[in-house]
């Protein structure tokens, strides 16, 4: 264990899948600060590789790439960058996020050595532990799959099964580049923002309810890459699978989520209704049609205002 009075060995791990502008705006800052041993980029299968050009002359950077991942998974991206790691310490920096200069690690692991994100504004997932407290608890859950709830899981695992004690970063210590939910869950086009905040809905919602029925540890089988010349790929044997029941019990959840808060419907319609009318996902990208977007730009916002309108009178009485 490395003597806190002295500088500890930190290593930064981002992942990036198709986010290459923000890497570009961010690993400078990154490499600005100067309290890390090395940066561990993985390019997760972006449709446009990132290149060593697209990052700082910095020779602590790693950049590796994994091939053959058709979607964003932040648990399974962020167990095998951190199994990487060869310092003490790891620090979760998102690929739109960066250490500012006055984050000093040496004074603020004088007073814990676990820190979590606090708030939002993409804040919250970021974390600076021990890898092996990280390890102790067996990383994020692989069974959760797209964004959401992978870090809250952490977070509880973290205090319930090792009773450690979580500190939060003051919000001046990381940036962080704001974009929308429609931008996090690559939805473009009409509809954007709602499309996107319906997927991040229901992908928070998945990840849930794998967390209640698949608990993870330290025990939990983990998923393990092989590497060639050039990249890395997943042992697809090794990948922890939902029995096929469980997996289309949360399908369906998740379907009435997205278009129950797309189109406003309550649940119990979008059950009724036909699934060739509102389709569950394929590997988290939703099939919006044109008639979906006929029907949000039309009849979603007359349902809604009378909704508005009560909201108006919200606060009033208490």
């Amino acid at each position: 264990m490395s003597d806190l009075f002295a500088t500890p060995s930190i290593s930064i791990v981002t992942v990036c899948m198709n986010r290459i502008e923000h890497l570009r705006r961010t690993s400078p800052l990154v490499s600005a600060w100067p309290h890390h041993i090395s940066h561990v980029v993985v390019d997760w299968s972006s449709d446009v590789p990132v290149k060593c050009e697209d990052l700082p002359d910095d020779s602590r950077i790693q950049l590796v790439r994994v091939e053959g991942e058709s979607s964003w998974n932040p648990s399974l991206a962020y167990n095998f960058s951190i199994s990487l790691v060869k310092t003490e310490f790891v620090i979760r920096m998102d690929a739109d996020c960066w250490p500012n200069l006055g984050f000093d690690p040496k004074s603020i692991l004088r007073k814990n050595r676990v820190w979590v994100g606090a708030g939002g504004e993409g804040r919250y997932g970021q974390f600076l532990m021990p890898c092996d407290t990280f390890w102790g608890i067996g990383g994020f859950n692989e069974y959760m799959r797209g964004w959401g709830f992978e870090d809250k899981d952490l977070r509880f695992r973290l205090h319930s099964h090792q009773q450690t004690d979580l500190s939060e970063f003051d919000d001046s210590l990381i940036g962080v580049l704001e974009h929308g939910d429609s931008e996090r869950m690559s939805v473009r086009g009409l509809c954007s923002r709602e499309r996107g905040l319906a997927a991040l809905r229901a992908s928070r919602l998945r990840n849930r309810l794998v967390a209640a029925h698949c608990p993870w540890g330290c025990h939990s089988p983990r998923s393990f890459y092989v590497k060639s010349e050039n990249f890395w790929s997943l042992n697809k044997s090794s990948r922890p699978e939902l029995s096929a029941e469980l997996n289309h019990k949360l399908s369906q959840a998740s379907r009435r989520c997205f278009w129950g808060s797309f189109l406003a419907l309550p649940e119990v319609v979008v059950e009724l209704l036909p699934e060739r009318l509102l389709p569950a996902s394929d590997q988290g990208r939703w099939q919006v049609r044109w008639w979906h977007l006929v029907y949000a730009k039309t009849f979603r916002p007359i349902l809604l205002f009378p909704v508005r309108c009560l909201s108006l009178f919200k606060g009033l009485g208490s």
